[in-house]
């Protein structure tokens, strides 16, 4: 189970680095002017990158019932939606930056869930002995 936990903690932080870089360059050729018919592609790759986020965290949302880390996972995936948003470079940067505060915040949950249950795992392999 533990393997488990580390490969779906794994792909959901990807999927939300992913997320996170597809809308950055989608919202960056926006804010440089890029006609909407050029920024379809940027588009049409956040959307799969959204998609493969949302569906991680669903995974994860599986193998974990700590609602905190959650939370924390979807207040991630949210913040990266923002940067569609953004009115400049410098409210973008500010977004990319907090799109990684939240997901180090995010991230630091999902380690302390790991160390939890592989706590749980030597116990129980303790006594078993």
């Amino acid at each position: 189970m533990l393997d488990a936990r580390v490969r779906v903690f794994g792909d959901c932080a990807d999927a939300l680095y992913e997320y996170e870089r597809a809308t950055f360059n989608r919202a960056k050729a926006r804010l440089a002017g890029r006609p909407a018919d050029e920024r379809q592609d940027l588009r049409q790759e956040a959307y799969r990158r959204n998609a493969k986020a949302r569906s991680a965290i669903g995974q994860a949302a599986i193998l974990t019932g700590r609602e905190e880390l959650l939370r924390q996972l979807e207040a991630a995936r949210k913040a990266v939606g923002k940067l569609n948003g953004t009115a400049s470079e410098d409210e973008l940067t500010a977004g990319h930056r907090e799109v990684y505060k939240t997901l180090t915040a995010a991230l630091a949950l999902a380690r302390e869930e790991l160390t939890r249950h592989q706590t749980k795992t030597v116990r129980t392999r303790r006594r078993g002995s």
